[in-house]
């Protein structure tokens, strides 16, 4: 109460001290060094104050509209030294003293709290978290299926609808929803996806009682096409926040990267476990309730700590956002104008020329690869350890997850990895390469044998389906962190066209792979060698064509 009267009492002399400068009367403001005033209001008082402090001499100059300048000193100390409501004095004190000159008052600027975690780490933990409840949604029915198809009549052609039907609500929503990020905000659009993941998720059980298949299929289906922004707006979130690799700089965002990919198989690892156990115990219409309710809570979590940009952020310190308004490029607007001046088509959303970019298509095409194959290896698994290596679902759960623990710590070495490559001198593009190709000869190399040892113990086709999972943990470092590189005006329109593109993998992947097992009698080869090839393809291309430069940039040079 006391602090309130004092910042009142403050505010009303300043307010008089700005009137008496009109006459040339010089204002008393004595009550400025009372320590109650730290809470004083700045007001504006018909002109505009600039405020900049000078660190080095101590001195705080103050140029005020309509008073001259003033320079008042303010004793300044690091804000490591200087307490809170000190600083609030100094700064107040100096504000006011040039509204006595008749000048006018200008907002003072928030003083940022000093923190030991970096708010960009903060940043990525909760895009982990993002992603890691997204996939877990996304995987309940893979792992459900099996004991759905005890109380429904699911084929196997029917099974394959089931698990594209993510996928194709997917297809629809991923480059309206990376326009939107780059306009809205990465945090708005993604509260609002998640959110209504979670809500589709819980909804499956009475869907299905009401419709049947269709209804299941109908709701997953929306729940892939409110998911479908999460992506490209966790790419937009990422350049706004992690800044580009550089001398003396670590390869932040390729961390960044690695993180959502963490999440993803953290996601994959645990939903196995809790998901069968729920369904042995509760069934499966309590399992969809359970990780809907779980989803829920998270997205709370992210409303209250994320942000779109570091200036959003109300927990970063002074000296992070500096550090990152220094090093990360602020996108330009983009504007829609017509294709013949070469900058921006209205369809497109990008320059056609870039648009043709190989460096563009050598991203893409690892996206739509990467898509076939890993979620090929997520999804059929339990149908391939029931009906090949006679395990059921109770038995084979710690077979399931050995292949997304082997992802996860990869994926955990991934920084170190990218650190030891820069170490050897390698610039970044050679390490984009090196990261791609090498995860896809791998998947492919452990894959291959793999249906020819089915014989064997099932921990052989285990570890071999683990060693296929590093593989898919080692490619991604690589290309989707490109994603970052090869645009700074258009990262959500292209981390929406590349999704969509390996969306479309994912839809025709599962239908594809029924289709054949069905047109083949169950030869599991075929599928296997399908696989194989994409990987191959996807990495021979990237090898060629990828490029660690905003591909933008390239193309006006290129006109110029």
């Amino acid at each position: 109460m006391v602090r309130r009267i004092g910042s009142t009492v403050v505010s009303v002399t300043a307010c008089f001290a700005s009137i008496g400068s009109v006459t040339g009367k010089k204002a008393h403001l004595s009550l400025l060094q009372q320590p109650w005033n730290r809470r004083a209001s700045a007001l504006s008082l018909g002109g505009r104050a600039a405020m900049f402090d000078d660190s080095s001499t101590g001195v705080s100059p103050l140029s005020v509209r309509g008073g001259g300048a003033l320079t008042t000193p303010t004793n300044r100390r690091s804000p490591a030294e200087t307490p809170t409501g000190a600083a609030e004095d100094q700064d107040t004190a100096s504000l006011l003293t040039g509204a006595a000159r008749g000048g006018s008052l200008a907002p003072l600027r928030k003083r940022r709290p000093t923190s030991r975690i970096k708010a960009r780490v903060v940043m990525c933990y909760l895009l982990c978290g993002s992603r890691l409840f997204q996939q877990s949604m996304r995987n309940t029915l893979t792992n459900v299926l099996i004991y759905m198809a005890r109380d429904l009549e699911i084929s196997t052609s029917a099974k394959g609808s089931l698990l594209a039907a993510i996928a194709t609500g997917y297809f629809f929503t991923q480059i309206p929803g990376g326009a939107l990020a780059d306009t809205m905000g990465a945090k708005n659009v993604m509260t609002g996806a998640l959110a209504l993941s979670a809500l589709c998720c819980a909804l499956v059980p009475a869907a299905g009682d009401a419709h049947g298949l269709a209804g299941i299929w109908g709701v997953m289906c929306l729940m892939g096409a409110v998911q479908g922004p999460l992506f490209p707006t966790s790419s937009v979130f990422l350049s706004r926040w992690m800044p580009s690799a550089g001398p003396g700089r670590p390869d932040e965002r390729a961390w960044g990267t690695s993180m959502l990919d963490i999440g993803i198989s953290i996601g994959s690892l645990l939903i196995i476990p809790v998901v069968t156990t729920i369904a042995e115990n509760m069934g499966w219409r309590n399992t969809f309730k359970c990780v809907g309710a779980a989803s829920g809570v998270f997205v709370i979590l992210w409303m209250a700590l994320a942000a779109s940009e570091p200036k959003d952020c109300w927990f970063i310190s002074q000296e992070e956002l500096d550090y990152l308004e220094e090093h990360i490029a602020q996108p330009t607007p983009i504007t829609t104008t017509t294709a013949t001046d070469n900058k921006t088509t209205s369809m497109l959303g990008m320059p056609l020329a870039m648009a043709r970019h190989p460096g563009l298509w050598a991203v893409f095409i690892c996206h739509i690869a990467f898509n076939f194959g890993a979620y090929y290896l997520t999804n059929w698994s339990p149908t391939y350890y029931k009906n090949i290596l006679g395990l059921e679902p109770a038995d084979a759960k710690l077979h399931l997850m050995c292949p997304h623990i082997a992802n996860l710590a990869l994926r955990c070495c991934n920084p170190a990895l990218i650190a030891l490559v820069a170490r050897q001198g390698h610039a970044l593009l050679a390490s984009r390469k090196l990261f791609t190709v090498a995860g896809y000869a791998l998947a492919t190399a452990a894959l291959l044998p793999v249906h020819s040892l089915r014989g064997a113990s099932p921990w052989v086709s285990t570890a071999l389906f683990s060693l296929c999972n590093v593989g898919f943990a080692l490619a991604p470092t690589g290309f989707k962190s490109n994603y970052l590189d090869i645009t700074q005006q258009y990262v959500g329109i292209v981390a929406g066209y590349g999704n969509t593109l390996g969306t479309l993998a994912s839809i025709v992947g599962p239908k594809l792979t029924a289709w054949t097992l069905e047109a083949t009698q169950q030869n599991w080869y075929v599928v296997i060698g399908m696989v194989c090839a994409a990987n191959m393809v996807a990495a021979a291309n990237y090898a060629k064509n990828a490029v660690a430069v905003p591909i933008e940039e390239l193309v006006e040079e290129k006109q110029v």
